[in-house]
């Protein structure tokens, strides 16, 4: 039940993801246009790699922590004051590097001098990432406190983008917005811990027990987050073009948003996989990891599927004529979708929960490496399109290698028993909006004919095969089978 209700509390949020993208992307899109949407897109990119450093993976490594302990609320509240005390001292070494590179990169680089006054502006997001103990509230499970807390900044934020981005000279404004927002809403989680955790002792607490693990997860932190965020660095260095960045953006903000509902499952799962493992519960987290793959396979392969066919032609309507190549990168992204909501389960929900570290490492570092390299070679040859492409051959390089090392733990073929089926469905789905497609106009109430369209032939045969992730439905349950 406890599973059920924080998987619910997290897709309510995700939804919310969804529907703010949906409501501010196309306002922007036409308020800021390609050249500032790049620019915030390209400033967010560089800061990202400061943040990192400020976060050292400690929302992944804290979580876990504080799950394995979770009826210790004396060594919780030790435990949460030598992560934090970590965090913060990592945050302020992130903050003075990222000083150092603003003022140096604008003495050498002209694109860095020219946005210095944005990248300042940038600052505020690591400070954002040094005060964020979500971690600390996912550990208990208490899904409940976050999910509310990032409800209401999505809410306050949205609304400010309409009142106070009013022309394309706004940027600054904008990118203000994103991160000061995201700074009171973390701020705020503090107060649930008031009266709860007294003033820490520094002479009781041990730093160092905690150095190595978190180095050990900040490594493929780091390296998920440099092939995520490499692509909007490299573009306008290498085409020459921010507003390359700000279409490649644009693209991957529409993907996060359906992966934002794929991902919930692992996020969820972590402290409970954590748990279990700590009672030494191996076979239940065996079959509940394969239980999530054909969950989240039924999720993502529809998802994608609809994506690649909706998606060239919705943009050209959603973002403005001038935003269409938006809707072909869309069609080259679409599988991480599936590739990523796999190495959720495999990589959070199995490797992490066992202390299997070095393997999730080194299967994101690869993924990096191979997104690094094929960068190079494909944004010079096809430019948004090869950074797509790149994108997406990185994120199968990564469940590939994660599939390997667990193979001799669970069977790679038990992964995928079932998934042919959503496969089927999804071609079929996918098949039937393209006829649709090519004989109907671009608009609003075409997309929306499309995506019921395309649902129902995804339900339709699903239904068909009698797919057993049906019999988690009641109603389809009981008029199936």
């Amino acid at each position: 039940m406890q599973i059920a209700k924080n998987y619910l509390y997290n897709a309510a949020y995700q939804l919310l993801n969804i529907i703010t993208p949906i409501i501010t992307l196309p306002y922007l899109a036409r308020i800021l246009g390609k050249e500032g949407v790049g620019i915030a897109s390209w400033t967010n990119s560089l800061v990202t790699y400061f943040l990192l450093i400020a976060s050292l993976g400690i929302i992944t490594y804290g979580s876990r922590e504080i799950a394995y302990l979770h009826e210790d609320r004396v060594a919780q509240e030790k435990k949460f004051w030598e992560i934090q005390l970590i965090h913060t001292g990592a945050g302020i070494i992130a903050v003075a590097l990222y000083a150092a590179f603003i003022v140096i990169g604008s003495i050498y680089n002209q694109r860095i001098a020219d946005n210095q006054l944005y990248l300042w502006y940038q600052t505020w997001v690591i400070i954002s990432g040094i005060i964020d103990i979500s971690w600390y509230f996912i550990g208990l499970e208490d899904f409940k406190k976050t999910v509310l807390r990032n409800t209401m900044i999505k809410i306050l934020m949205t609304v400010l983008i309409f009142v106070l981005v009013k022309s394309a000279s706004d940027v600054g404004v904008y990118i203000l917005l994103l991160a000061i927002t995201q700074v009171f809403g973390n701020l705020s989680m503090w107060f649930y811990l008031f009266g709860k955790f007294k003033k820490p002792i520094i002479k009781k607490l041990d730093f160092k027990m905690h150095l190595h693990p978190i180095f050990m997860m900040f490594v493929p932190t780091i390296a998920t987050q440099i092939y995520l965020q490499l692509n909007k660095t490299m573009l306008p260095f290498i085409t020459g073009s921010t507003a390359s960045a700000g279409i490649y953006d644009n693209a991957d903000k529409i993907i996060k948003v359906s992966l934002a509902l794929v991902t919930s499952v692992g996020m969820v799962m972590l402290p409970r996989m954590s748990a279990k493992f700590a009672k030494g519960e191996y076979q239940a987290m065996k079959a509940g990891t394969q239980a999530s793959m054909d969950f989240v396979s039924a999720i993502a392969i529809p998802m994608a599927c609809g994506i690649a066919a909706v998606g060239p032609t919705a943009m050209i309507w959603f973002l403005g004529p001038s935003w269409g190549e938006v809707g072909d990168i869309l069609v080259w992204l679409t599988p991480i979708i599936v590739f990523i909501g796999w190495s959720n389960v495999i990589g959070n929900q199995y490797l992490i929960p066992v202390k299997r570290l070095n393997d999730f490492t080194i299967s994101v570092t690869f993924g990096a490496v191979t997104n690094i390299v094929l960068n190079f070679l494909f944004i010079y040859w096809g430019g948004v399109r090869g950074a797509a492409l790149a994108t997406t051959v990185a994120e199968l390089a990564v469940i590939g290698y994660q599939l390997y090392v667990t193979r001799s733990d669970m069977k790679i073929s038990q992964h995928f028993i079932g998934i042919w089926r959503y496969g089927l469905a999804g071609l079929v789905m996918y098949l039937t909006v393209i006829a649709y497609v090519h004989y109907q106009s671009i608009s609003v109430l075409n997309t929306l004919i499309e995506i019921i369209l395309g649902a129902c032939a995804y339900l339709i045969v699903l239904i068909i095969l009698r797919t057993p992730i049906l019999k988690k439905v009641p109603l389809l349950n009981r008029l199936i089978f």
